[in-house]
């Protein structure tokens, strides 16, 4: 089974990608909103919406030792809550949430979250633990994507 749900959040092993490839930010959000479009966790035009949001509102977090992006858009495209996430092989350059820096993210997690408090919860969590290098190594050796679905479950 690739899905299952704690929390109200669907952990969908489908949208966990370990060692990903991607040439741009473009490319890596179409393919998981394509995906997340296709699985009905959104509805049509999530893909667009992401896309727009990102050129809007930049999601790069450089966190020191890392960059991370999380790309959301808005929840009335949400029909249920879950996740995507990359890890990735090389670095895809983001702007940064708070100027004109770039940042080369290693990781990005594609938030689709239908309830606006359990939205701040988790990028509150997610920047905490971000900060923190044993949960960022954890997330670079993974090697199933069971391993990130548990990283995950302290999120919640």
């Amino acid at each position: 089974m690739s899905e299952k749900t704690i929390n109200g959040l669907i952990f969908d092993h489908d949208l966990i990608q370990l060692n990903a490839r991607y040439d741009s930010k473009e490319e890596l959000i179409k393919s998981f909103g394509r995906k997340i479009e296709e699985k009905q966790y959104a509805k049509q035009g999530y893909t667009e919406s992401l896309l727009q949001r990102e050129s809007e509102y930049p999601t790069g977090i450089n966190m020191g030792t890392i960059g991370i992006a999380i790309p959301h858009t808005d929840k009335k495209f949400v029909n249920e809550t879950t996740i995507g996430v990359a890890v990735l092989d090389h670095s895809v350059e983001f702007q940064d949430m708070g100027g004109d820096e770039t940042v080369n993210a290693e990781i990005v997690m594609v938030l689709v979250v239908k309830n606006p408090k359990m939205h701040i919860s988790f990028l509150k969590n997610l920047t905490r633990l971000f900060q923190e290098e044993e949960f960022i190594n954890s997330f670079k050796n993974a090697t199933k994507p069971s391993e990130i679905e548990a990283i995950l479950l302290k999120l919640l």
